[in-house]
């Protein structure tokens, strides 16, 4: 799924491509019935024609097209949304759900091969992603922040990173780097954290988040890949992960085999040497005891 990385990356792109274009035309086809949120699709290509789009912003991994008129085309790429900025005589490209015409004869065309990607056109951005935490690129972001919005949570700190509303546009790729760089193992309690593993958490998730958009994003899988740039090319951050993906392959930190196992249904990647499983609770311990101590037989 395209993460903050990804979606960053494609806003930068379009910034210096289509910043002050006209959209002259807008066609989204039958085949893709859940795109359009709100309106009609109908509806929706009426209201975008002759505007004109005026800024382009992130919220986690959401992209916010600011148009001419105040209001903003917001949208969320899902699992394999994609926009490609094309020549009206360039090839066709596989698995495209909608085609927006520009006033310098270029088109922005949607593909998804697994039509989940969704589209909104709205007075206010904030009315489709009020529930999302703090932006961790942003310097307001700091080790405080974190510990203030993850500290309190007892589910295992990989998940706590996978939630939106604790913080925003975090995956499980850059989630699994993130916790490599701070050494913490995916499974502990986010709220059994010290001070200090979460300043080296906060910095394993910029470390993390910041790799990945020098390098254009991760593709990962088959050549119908989930991520592909404005240019129809494939990201390279995949080459540089040191924990997601990498089961079996020597840590880089200290050559122990990484390992995978589930984390709330995710697959989460680790070194079981730098990042030491749990201890388990006293309560636990206790109860482990009693199990393991011999019965007494009845006098």
């Amino acid at each position: 799924m395209p993460e903050l990385p990804e979606v960053e990356t494609l806003r930068r792109d379009l910034e210096a491509r289509v910043l002050g274009r006209r959209i002259t035309s807008c066609a989204v086809s039958a085949d893709a019935p859940r795109l359009v949120q709100l309106v009609t699709r109908d509806e929706f290509c009426r209201q975008l024609r002759g505007r004109a789009i005026a800024g382009l912003r992130r919220r986690g991994k959401y992209l916010i097209v600011d148009l001419d008129d105040g209001r903003a085309w917001v949208i969320h790429r899902r699992m394999s949304g994609n926009l490609l900025y094309r020549a009206p005589d360039d090839a066709p490209d596989a698995f495209t759900r909608a085609v927006f015409g520009l006033d310098d004869g270029h088109e922005l065309r949607w593909t998804d091969l697994r039509k989940f990607g969704t589209m909104w056109l709205v007075e206010d951005a904030t009315m489709v992603m009020e529930s999302l935490g703090p932006e961790p690129l942003d310097a307001a972001f700091t080790p405080g922040v974190l510990r203030e919005r993850a500290g309190r949570r007892s589910a295992p700190v990989k998940a706590v990173l996978l939630d939106q509303t604790v913080l925003a546009g975090m995956g499980n790729l850059y989630a699994d780097e993130a916790l490599h760089h701070a050494r913490i193992h995916p499974l502990r309690p986010a709220n059994r954290l010290r001070a200090a593993e979460f300043e080296r958490l906060h910095a394993g998730i910029l470390a993390a988040l910041r790799m990945g958009i020098e390098g254009r994003g991760s593709s990962l899988g088959t050549t119908l890949r989930d991520h592909i740039n404005l240019d129809g090319a494939p990201g390279a951050s995949q080459e540089t992960v040191r924990a997601y993906g990498r089961e079996g392959e020597p840590c880089y930190a200290c050559g122990t085999l990484m390992r995978r196992i589930k984390v709330r249904g995710r697959s989460s990647v680790f070194c079981p040497r730098c990042q030491p499983a749990p201890r388990a609770g006293r309560g636990a311990t206790a109860a482990r005891r009693k199990r393991a101590a011999p019965k007494r037989r009845p006098a």
